[in-house]
């Protein structure tokens, strides 16, 4: 059991693991990363979220599907962790503080609590877990003393909100890819880069042997990748060396290569501005290429290793399809890669100098 929080949280039971939002983990890849909790734990079949709801304010929780009814954070918290029993213990009063903040909603929430006492327990709105939720989760955090209980009220039975619960919301960090899902719980942006991967392994596969079959992708699967390689009109995905090759190396292109990968929030932070700097290239008519490489996984680590990247986010500039030069930077809009460009478009030789200094 994980007990996720932006503060420091002391439990009774050892056995009970306290976790930030944002865990540091060694990896095999480029550099050592920071991961959301979810994907630090792996698999987990429920979570008890006390501070939002993922159902975009339903308070009313039913056994419904998640893939179904649920909102993208649920259906990828069950397709990619297998967590398909979530519940928001998200209360009427907390909800207050949440919309109207700490200076007008305590008046307005404890009034309502108030009320909620006064009338009868049948016409509170029943929070009703998934089949098996409560057997397998809720017995389990009441066995091991992790409870969520309120100081505001007098009834057990009505849970009303205290400020630390407003101050952890507030708090936890956001997913820098502009979705303002909390930092840790899955967003699409990830989901897209592994089927966008998957379909172009694929699709680079199945061009291997296309001469002398009659195989091939159908037509769902290439509609599937047109897809992918659609999403961004700016910006040309780049999959492995192979990738490389085709795209830059063999027609000789000239261009930036963004060198990401799926688990550093600082690429995603980051890829607006690297998709709004090709597009303003392509409004003056410019004919760099703007692409981005994914260095996950063993085939993006032997890309990595053949641009020469050591740490990620950076930027490989290529002349003719011969490397041209590096850019290593945590932001943009940045000096120093813009004056990379610069003096490619301009023909001049790379200053080395730009690989060496940091931004300010």
């Amino acid at each position: 059991m994980s007990l996720i929080s932006t503060s420091s949280v002391k439990t009774k039971n050892k056995d009970v693991k306290v976790m930030k939002p944002a865990v540091e983990v060694e990896t095999e890849e480029l550099i050592d990363t920071e991961v959301g909790f979810a994907n630090a734990i792996g698999q987990f079949d429920s979570l008890v979220d006390t501070i939002a709801n993922e159902r975009k304010g339903v308070i009313q929780l039913t056994s419904d599907n998640l893939s179904e009814s649920g909102s993208s954070v649920l259906q990828l918290l069950q397709s990619r962790h297998g967590c398909d029993k979530y519940i928001s213990t998200l209360t009427q009063s907390q909800q207050m503080i949440k919309n109207d903040g700490v200076l007008f909603g305590p008046g307005k929430a404890n009034s309502y609590v108030k009320d909620m006492e006064s009338i009868s327990t049948s016409k509170c709105i029943q929070i009703v877990p998934s089949s098996g939720f409560g057997s397998s989760t809720l017995q389990v955090l009441l066995e091991n003393n992790v409870i969520y209980s309120s100081k505001n009220t007098k009834s057990p039975s009505v849970r009303g909100w205290e400020l630390k619960d407003f101050w952890e919301e507030t708090s936890w960090p956001r997913d820098s890819s502009g979705t303002g899902i909390r930092y840790g719980l899955p967003v699409e942006e990830e989901e897209d880069l592994d089927e966008q991967f998957r379909l172009q392994q694929m699709y680079l596969q199945s061009s291997k042997t296309k001469l002398g079959t009659e195989g091939g992708m159908d037509d769902q699967e290439v509609k599937k990748q047109t897809r992918a390689d659609d999403t961004n009109p700016y910006v040309e995905p780049i999959i492995g060396t192979e990738g490389l090759a085709e795209t830059i190396i063999s027609p000789q292109r000239s261009g930036v290569v963004f060198v990401a990968m799926r688990s550093c929030r600082t690429c995603k932070g980051i890829n607006p501005q690297f998709t709004r700097i090709a597009r303003d290239k392509d409004t003056v008519g410019s004919t760099l290429l703007f692409a981005k490489a994914d260095a996950s996984g063993a085939v993006g680590k032997t890309l990595g290793k053949q641009l020469g990247v050591v740490s990620v986010p950076s930027f490989v500039l290529f002349r003719n399809g011969v490397r041209y030069g590096a850019v290593s930077t945590s932001k943009l809009p940045s000096d120093r890669l813009n004056r990379a460009i610069m003096l490619l478009e301009a023909g001049e030789d790379f200053d080395s100098s730009l690989e060496e200094e940091d931004d300010d």
